[in-house]
């Protein structure tokens, strides 16, 4: 079961103006919920989860995510066998819930980066308009010749015969 998310405890590194992305870690346990934001025009990215290294022998855990109101397994860890598990899930601005099924404690990390949907959006109109020119006058110049014919249709089938009596 999710419980209710508990105070947001995520370390946060400065935004480096040269890389655009910033470290983000998070540890998780059995019972609490983090939750991971980003800022508007930002997509947060989670590439790892490890065992904590106090783990009991043979303990386990799995992490669970919760967005648009499912929740989802990411990641089944179990100590002396599988204690890392690297992961490649983005989410936008509105984040992403964490939570720990099992007896271990999980760190989670990643990275915020600048959102390029929202990058490439606001360049591509830029671009956009520079390009409506000449693409109205090479369609106007458009020979009638090049434009495709329809496909023929296709006569209907004729019903089969009745068999006589």
């Amino acid at each position: 079961s999710i419980h209710p998310p508990t105070k947001l405890s995520t370390a946060r590194a400065p935004l480096n103006p040269l890389t655009a992305m910033s470290f983000w870690g998070s540890v998780v346990a059995q019972g609490t919920v983090k939750e991971v934001k980003g800022k508007a025009g930002e997509v947060v990215h989670i590439s790892n989860a490890c065992l904590d290294p106090s783990s009991p022998p043979g303990s386990g855990a799995t992490v669970m995510i919760e967005h648009g109101g499912q929740s989802y397994a990411v990641a089944s860890l179990k100590e002396g066998k599988t204690e890392l598990c690297a992961l490649d899930l983005f989410f936008g601005a509105e984040g992403v819930k964490l939570n720990v099924k099992g007896k271990a404690k999980v760190h989670v990390t990643g990275y915020f980066e600048p959102d390029a949907f929202d990058q490439d959006e606001m360049e591509g109109e830029d671009e956009e308009s520079e390009e409506e020119e000449p693409t109205k006058a090479v369609a106007a110049k458009a020979s009638p010749k090049t434009a495709p014919t329809p496909a023929p249709k296709a006569a209907p089938k004729a019903a089969p015969k009745a068999a006589p009596k």
